[in-house]
């Protein structure tokens, strides 16, 4: 069993702060170290600058989906980061907060987890950083 990426990134739109919030207590508490924009963003930083610095040192990127957060040029700006980072790659997790028709399709193409709890959402993704050959990023298609 190999060890959880240690470091995580947590995207997510401001209306979306609360399911934040408790779910980056939650995966602290499971013992990652969680970078959270919210609360590491000071004002008066380069917010561009301080975002790409986090982003070159997290294992692990967290997008939490939304109707907001599909509106949110942040976001969308972490989630392409995310999926053209080599050192991310198989390790972009969507978590489905409020479901939306807009998420980009490239996000239909990876496992995404629900929110339905904190604890439980923490849990799930601890399993899929602990077990990724278990729980592959990318749907598999069946030939018929």
């Amino acid at each position: 069993m190999s060890s959880p990426a240690r470091k995580v990134f947590l995207s997510y739109a401001r209306a979306d702060r609360g399911p934040a919030q408790k779910l980056a207590e939650r995966l602290r508490e499971a013992g990652l170290e969680v970078w959270d924009p919210e609360q590491e963003l000071l004002p008066g930083a380069d917010f561009a600058l301080t975002l790409k610095k986090a982003l070159d040192t997290v294992e692990t990127v967290v997008v939490l989906v939304s109707p907001d957060a599909m509106e949110s040029r942040s976001v969308s700006h972490e989630i392409e980061y995310a999926l053209g980072a080599k050192h991310l790659r198989g390790r972009l997790i969507p978590v489905v907060v409020r479901p939306t028709k807009q998420v980009p399709w490239i996000l239909n193409t990876l496992q995404m987890l629900r929110y339905e709890a904190p604890g439980k959402t923490s849990r799930d993704i601890v399993e899929l950083l602990t077990h990724p050959h278990d729980a592959p990023q990318t749907k598999r298609r069946h030939a018929n």
